[in-house]
């Protein structure tokens, strides 16, 4: 008749037990971990990047469809306006105001900010139409929800534009761009810089944006 008999014991070590891993196979585990986190951490913080300038884009295109519903509602002009030195986006009834707590506004991430001199964007050019789109720290809706250019000394006066507006936002630390439009026809949209230059076989144009 078979009888299992107990292990033997030596001290505090099993005898015939599984072995634990030797300093050799630590350092091995060690060392492809430190290749894979310095491959992996790039594209972890070039993902988060995006995430941010996508985010702002969003949001800011948010605010912009807020002040256009102002006006609507109002009856009165609303205005889409950036403070360089607070780095938010507000809405206010008067271009000429600063920013006060209370706006409906949208605060952009650390190390995003909005830039007047943007890679090549003929392709939004395209898009947005009706000639130059101009860049400027205020986007204007009148009671028709149509884009419009504010007059600084008389804000309740507000007429259409034909040619459209276009903000930009930059990442200056990690790279990256993101673009805000607005067609002369009150048509918003967020855009994120794909490819800066060599595009013109992906999208028709130097830099593509999606």
């Amino acid at each position: 008749m078979h009888q299992n008999w107990p292990e033997k014991h030596n001290g505090d070590h099993l005898v015939g037990g599984d072995k634990g891993f030797s300093l050799l196979e630590l350092l091995i585990v060690c060392a492809v971990l430190i290749i894979v986190s310095t491959l992996a951490v790039p594209n972890i913080m070039q993902i988060n990047t995006n995430y941010k300038l996508d985010a702002a884009g969003h949001s800011v295109a948010s605010l912009l469809q807020q002040a256009r519903m102002q006006a609507v509602k109002t009856n009165q002009p609303a205005y889409a306006k950036y403070d360089s030195t607070t780095n938010i986006v507000f809405v206010t009834d008067d271009p000429s105001d600063a920013y006060t707590s209370g706006n409906p506004d949208v605060a952009l991430a650390g190390g995003l900010s909005f830039q007047t001199a943007p890679p090549d964007h003929t392709q939004l050019d395209a898009y947005v139409g009706g000639g130059s789109p101009q860049l400027v720290p205020n986007i204007g809706f009148n009671a028709r929800g149509l884009p419009c250019i504010g007059n600084v000394s008389n804000p309740s006066v507000c007429p259409n534009v034909t040619s459209g507006f276009e903000w930009f936002v930059q990442n200056a630390s990690r790279g990256g761009w993101e673009a805000i439009t607005v067609t002369p026809a009150g048509r918003i949209k967020s855009w994120r810089l794909s490819k800066q230059t060599g595009g013109t076989a992906d999208c028709g144009y130097t830099a593509c944006w999606q």
